[in-house]
């Protein structure tokens, strides 16, 4: 079972909807959730809001109770192994607007650069900032994942400690992205 230090929102926590809250968020269905969207890399709230709005209406609409929601996310998250990847992820919904993000702790975050004149041609490093990719091109900004499991379907990497490896050597690794369907 999980474990709430509710640190400044013992008050909160404390009445009858923070206790209803700490019921909700603590069911296996709503914890699966929550990981679902954490694995998209999404904010985990997002995969909740809906089941929030149902459950407790008008009540989940206020600052404090959104935060302290936020607050217990992020112990639920940590308790089974998520660790914060990123706070104030815009979030385009109701009730949030801005919720944390929760990663694997053994994932590694990458940024994938497409070469202006060959989509297909994909360079992938650590660094979204001043990255260093090949001068025989020009690339833009194509992606973030951090996911072993996007970087295999999507780029085709089966060793993402070898990705990282190879990016701290050379700082970029090339892959070339084939068409997986073509149409009849």
């Amino acid at each position: 079972m999980f474990a709430y230090n509710p640190e400044k929102f013992a008050s909160l926590h404390a009445s009858d909807l923070g206790q209803r809250i700490w019921a909700f968020l603590t069911r296996p269905d709503v914890v699966a959730r929550l990981e679902t969207a954490s694995e998209l890399s999404k904010p985990a709230v997002e995969g909740i809001e809906e089941q929030l709005l149902e459950e407790f209406r008008e009540e989940i609409l206020a600052d404090r109770v959104k935060q302290m929601v936020g607050h217990m996310v992020r112990q639920i998250l940590e308790q089974r192994n998520w660790v914060l990847d990123q706070t104030d992820v815009k979030v385009q919904s109701v009730p949030f607007s801005k919720a944390a993000r929760y990663r694997r702790a053994d994932w590694i975050t990458f940024h994938a650069f497409r070469n202006t004149s060959d989509p297909r041609d994909v360079a992938l490093t650590d660094r979204r900032q001043n990255p260093s990719l090949p001068a025989d091109a020009r690339w833009s900004y194509y992606a973030t994942f951090a996911s072993p499991l996007k970087a295999a379907v999507a780029f085709g990497i089966r060793d993402i400690r070898q990705l990282r490896q190879h990016v701290h050597v050379h700082g970029y690794q090339r892959v070339r992205v084939e068409r997986m369907l073509r149409r009849a």
